[in-house]
């Protein structure tokens, strides 16, 4: 029995220490989030320009919507961006399309990267071609950002849709 009662003890031992070194960790790691809570705020900031920007359209001002989204972007984003023509079918069903942001939250974050992931809700109104009547389509989208300070400047440099639902279809 005492064999026994000894593995206990140290199995309880092995436990305790342990648990205080995840806590330990925990607070160390909340710690080291706390001092970067403005560098992050930066981040979120930029993801969410970006976020609503690239959901944000109107027909009328077609070319404002590409200078938005160079001006929030590098990399790969910017060279698509740079690259890219509005769809002429979007001109001709007046397409507008709104988004806000519901949240943003960093996932990872150092002094020249960072990971977000932002929700948002977007409104799409376009006049169907064959009726002519005005098509409301409300959506919630999940979308995921990898940032690069950038002279200074946080720019989105991945971004990926991972998935859009809709909210409410008024079917206008």
């Amino acid at each position: 029995m005492t064999g026994g009662r000894g593995v206990m003890l140290i199995l309880g031992g092995l436990a305790a220490t342990l648990l205080a070194i995840a806590m330990v960790s925990g607070w160390q790691g909340a710690n080291r989030l706390q001092g970067q809570g403005e560098g992050m705020g930066e981040v979120e900031e930029a993801a969410r320009l970006f976020v609503e920007a690239y959901g944000t359209f109107d027909f009328r001002e077609p070319t404002a919507y590409r200078d938005r989204l160079l001006a929030l972007s590098t990399g790969d984003v910017h060279a698509a961006v740079a690259a890219s023509q509005v769809d002429p079918t979007a001109l001709g069903q007046q397409q507008t399309m709104t988004t806000g942001t519901v949240s943003v939250q960093v996932t990872a974050y150092s002094d020249t990267e960072a990971t977000v992931a932002a929700t948002t809700e977007q409104t799409r109104r376009a006049v169907d071609a064959t009726t002519g009547q005005l098509r409301e389509q409300r959506l919630r989208q999940h979308v995921t950002c990898r940032l690069v300070r950038v002279e200074g400047r946080w720019l989105v440099a991945e971004f990926r849709l991972r998935s859009e639902e809709p909210l409410e279809n008024t079917g206008r």
